[in-house]
């Protein structure tokens, strides 16, 4: 049994790496690189270019990608730091062994690459003498800068990645730890969502056969059935896929209501276009990967997004408030939108967190020895952004990752209505609506 667990943690790091890389189409709208130190508002530069640490500073590394698919993850990143860092120094900065001393980001661009993640990384570590390291947004960064983490002995921070993967990748760690979420959690409330549709409970699956459709279909189908649903699985089939057409006539044959995807944004929109074309419209349709960001809605043309359900990493309705910024998310998503002219991203939430606990962790540590900075951060018990934020024996300080509907928007073209939360009560859902031109049941 517990060669088989482990199995499946193996095959989750991969299935979180192909997972990520989907949403190479949005990279558009980032900001690309960074620079420096975040009051410049230059653009970043790779590991080793800035200088070491002069010791009248608290130097954070920050490694991510920005260039590269994962470039999109990191749209808000340097506007987040910019305010964050700007409470966090006001007053000189935090106090340690006695003397203040102001925190100061550095960026280290892995290219969407984990080789490149962990040269850089390393960079950062023996190069610039960085007092703590941060890997951000996704697997392709976050275990290998765990792994540089644990390696040289340097309080290190991980940023959003599914914390089954992030923990087989490297774990158990003792120098690395993070705000992440657990894939259990993110199909236990895909799951809450489709037992709130009125449907007969049949649920059909659309999985490629890359080792992310492999798992997750596998996984998804054992939680599932031990809800009461009757899975139809037509097989596998390969990524490059483009005609859909004999997997939808046979999800249809069996009077699927409901339809599970997990599709790269390309996949989706050829596979969508056909469920139209073959006049099979089911119920409900949960798709995984493609639809994280409005510009992903958009993509698919007028009014195809409308009703489709997918996975919440943050929203503007979650009922938490970031201490350190002195706002709730409502108003955190207010402030993006009115400075930005854009929809807020769900990676606002990861942003912001991370100072939260960094600078609630060094306030009490009141020293960067490196021992001291570590349990200070793994004895974090706080409120923010995210809510109560408290590590558990993983090192993980889990999040939520909940589900959502897209509907026409008000505001925006397309805007998302939260529609379970079981894994997250305190964050108000909604009773989901079924897809307005389904067929099922006609």
């Amino acid at each position: 049994m517990k060669s088989t667990k482990r199995t499946v943690f193996v095959l989750f790091v991969v299935f979180a790496l192909v997972l990520t890389l989907a949403l190479s189409a949005c990279a558009n709208n980032t900001g690309g690189g960074g620079g420096g130190d975040t009051s410049s508002g230059t653009t970043a530069p790779s590991a080793g270019t800035d200088a070491a640490s002069d010791g009248d500073e608290i130097l954070v590394g920050y490694v991510t990608a920005f260039t590269g698919p994962l470039a999109v993850f990191v749209v808000a990143t340097q506007w987040v730091d910019e305010q964050c860092l700007e409470a966090i120094n006001k007053d000189g900065g935090i106090e340690v062994d006695g003397v203040k001393k102001k925190v100061r980001v550095i960026y280290g661009d892995t290219e969407s690459d984990p080789t490149t993640a962990t040269e850089v990384a390393q960079k950062m570590v023996l190069e610039n003498k960085v007092d703590i390291l941060v890997g951000a947004w996704t697997p392709t960064n976050s275990g290998p800068v765990a792994v540089v983490g644990e390696r040289y002995g340097v309080p290190t921070y991980i940023s959003n990645s599914p914390a089954e993967s992030w923990i087989e990748s490297g774990g158990p760690y003792y120098w690395a730890m993070g705000t992440l979420f657990y894939m259990t959690d993110l199909l236990t409330d895909s799951i809450g969502g489709m037992k709130k549709l009125d449907t007969n409970k049949k649920v059909g699956f659309l999985f490629d056969s890359e080792v992310d459709g492999i798992v997750q279909s596998a996984l998804e189908r054992e939680m599932l059935e031990a809800e009461g649903f009757t899975v139809f699985d037509p097989g596998r089939f390969p990524m490059d896929t483009v005609d859909y057409t004999d997997l939808i006539r046979k999800l249809q044959a069996e009077d699927c209501d409901i339809v599970v995807a997990s599709l790269i944004g390309p996949q989706f929109s050829t596979a969508w276009k056909q469920f139209h074309e073959n006049n099979y419209i089911p119920k409900g349709f949960v798709i995984g990967k493609a639809l994280q960001f409005q510009s992903d809605a958009d993509a698919l043309g007028e009014g195809m997004a409308h009703g489709l359900i997918a996975e919440v990493h943050w929203d503007r309705t979650y009922p938490f408030s970031s201490p350190l910024l002195g706002m709730n998310c409502e108003q955190l998503a207010a402030k993006w939108e009115a400075e930005k002219g854009i929809q807020f991203p769900m990676t606002l939430g990861y942003d912001v967190s991370l100072w939260e606990v960094l600078n609630d962790a060094l306030t009490r540590a009141g020293t960067l020895d490196p021992e001291s900075v570590r349990q200070a951060i793994l004895a974090t018990d706080m409120e923010g952004i995210y809510g109560h934020i408290k590590f558990d024996e993983n090192q993980v300080a889990s999040v939520p990752c909940v589900t959502g509907q897209w509907h026409k928007g008000e505001t925006w073209s397309y805007e998302k209505t939260i529609i379970s939360s079981l894994t997250f009560p305190a964050i108000p859902s909604h009773q989901p609506f079924i897809l307005p031109n389904t067929t099922q049941g006609q």
